[in-house]
């Protein structure tokens, strides 16, 4: 099978898209990636082809000038949805459809994968009558019956009040991408392609939704539609060998892992707060800053290690809590150890899993402005209250029996041989 994967620089998202290209080559199968140039190591070492983008725009997340969104800018969450509306879902949407047109007219595919993130770019396999795949690398993001509104870091409504509130708030979502919708309805338009006339068009547009997540964590699962799948987070950390404790030897203390935001999202602050809240707790502490913090700003006490990066499947054994923006990537490879949070959403999809955490009991939510007290009385909150650490190895329980490994290429398998085996495709 020829698959031919859109692909963005979306930070942790990343990691799913990887993921799955990873296994379809490891299947025999042929990968071609479109991306950003950032993106074309991390692809090439998994067995697929990289070519860059011809037109469509750049974005490397780890520097806060080529970031293309710059979210750390928006005021409110509607400010944030309409940056990356505009900049990136549909703004660019001509683009992303001719870079995927003439991929496809100069080397064929079975099978078009889109990183949900960069929607327009389905109208490109949909022009060329290639089956579709839209990616979501974490819970479902498209409004639905049953599930608050993305990005509000709401949790489900318990009574009439508040499920008028989620339709509500889920009406004017709709409203809200389809008010943005104008450039992808030309793109379409140079395609010969019909006009999309709401967001719930957009939803059906690919021909499959593949979830990354599991069922057990996300919010109204039954309620997604029909050609929609949850396959299992996409998270290719599989352990490397003994991690490298840098206290052996010493008093065996809890270890708390303290690992925020890969990408630039101004977390320079909270990290020194984090440190300053681990310095009066009885823990050893390990903060990562990743690429886009300098670790030498960031100033620790004795108990506390601060390094670039430390591969999570390795550490997150030792573990008894993690500090976390709650990405979904770092939540899910904490849940899937058994290892109760402490959430600091940032902004992003982080508010809607720092909303998952704390109703499943498996870790709570606090302020991103919380000073290092908070912080400290929340850590030491996850540590010795015991309910947390139960529900988060329950949780683990959970992941684990819904876990299937090769799901995610079986559904893209089945997808490909269906389209071929029904003249015009089929749904």
């Amino acid at each position: 099978m020829r698959i031919l994967v859109a692909a963005w620089d979306s930070g942790g998202g990343v990691e799913a898209v990887v993921t799955v290209a990873g296994k379809a080559a490891r299947r025999g199968h042929q990968v071609r990636v479109l991306g950003t140039e950032g993106l074309r190591e991390r692809f090439e070492a998994v067995g697929a082809i990289f070519r860059t983008y011809r037109y469509a725009p750049d974005n490397d997340l780890s520097r806060p000038e080529t970031d293309l969104v710059k979210d750390w800018e928006a005021r409110t969450p509607i400010g944030l949805f309409g940056r990356v509306r505009d900049r990136l879902m549909f703004g660019p949407a001509s683009q992303f459809c001719r870079d995927v047109v003439d991929e496809l007219a100069a080397e064929p595919a079975d099978v078009l994968i889109v990183d949900a993130l960069i929607p327009s770019a389905l109208s490109g396999g949909e022009a060329a009558r290639v089956p579709t795949v839209l990616l979501m690398h974490g819970p479902y993001m498209l409004p639905r019956d049953g599930a608050p509104p993305f990005g509000l870091g709401l949790r489900p409504a318990r009574s009439s009040v508040g499920r008028l509130r989620d339709r509500a708030a889920c009406a004017a979502s709709y409203a809200f991408l389809r008010a943005g919708m104008s450039p992808l309805n030309k793109a379409r338009s140079e395609y010969g392609l019909a006009p999309l006339a709401s967001a719930r068009d957009l939803e059906a547009a690919p021909d499959r939704i593949l979830v990354c997540s599991s069922p057990s964590y996300d919010f109204a699962p039954g309620s997604v539609p029909a050609h929609a799948r949850y396959v299992g987070p996409q998270l290719d950390d599989q352990p490397m060998g003994p991690w490298a404790d840098p206290w052996i030897g010493g008093p065996p203390l809890p270890l708390v892992l303290v690992s925020l935001s890969s990408t630039v999202m101004r977390q320079e602050q909270l990290l020194q707060r984090a440190a300053d809240a681990l310095c009066e707790l009885p823990v050893h502490g390990v903060i990562t800053t990743g690429p886009a913090v300098d670790a030498g700003l960031i100033s620790a006490p004795p108990n506390v290690v601060v390094q670039r990066w430390a591969r999570h499947a390795d550490i997150l054994p030792h573990c008894a809590a993690v500090l976390t923006h709650g990405g979904h990537g770092t939540v899910m490879k904490a849940l899937a150890a058994g290892v109760p949070l402490v959430v600091v959403p940032l902004g992003r999809d982080q508010p809607d899993n720092a909303a998952r955490v704390a109703m499943a009991g498996v870790g709570v939510r606090v302020s991103k402005n919380a000073s290092a007290a908070r912080l400290r009385a929340a850590i030491r909150g996850v540590l010795t209250d015991d309910a947390y650490g139960a529900s988060a190895r329950e949780m683990a329980l959970r992941l684990e029996g819904e876990r299937r490994p090769g799901m995610v290429i079986d559904e893209i398998e089945r997808l490909a041989s269906l389209h071929a085996s029904i003249p015009g495709g089929a749904r």
